[in-house]
């Protein structure tokens, strides 16, 4: 699953962002640590997703096609 994670963020931009957090949830593509509108920003992107367990997953966070394999290995767990 690591390196199938890995794989996501080949991804350009703006395919990224389809898959991005929703107003109130962690899961997802984006940045979770603002705290304040005057916090200094370092940019750290991240796909937040739950594996365990399986019927809390959102697969609809992950890309489909890319990177192959995720969806699978996921349902290994």
């Amino acid at each position: 699953m690591h390196s199938k994670s890995q794989g996501f963020f080949n991804l350009s931009p703006e395919e990224k962002k389809l898959y991005a957090q929703q107003p109130g949830s962690l899961e997802g593509y984006g940045q979770a640590f603002v705290i304040s509108e005057e916090q200094k920003l370092e940019w750290c992107g991240m796909i937040f997703l739950k594996a365990i367990p399986p019927h809390t997953r959102k697969l609809q966070f992950w890309p489909k096609q890319q990177p192959h394999g995720f969806r699978y290995e996921c349902m290994m767990i």
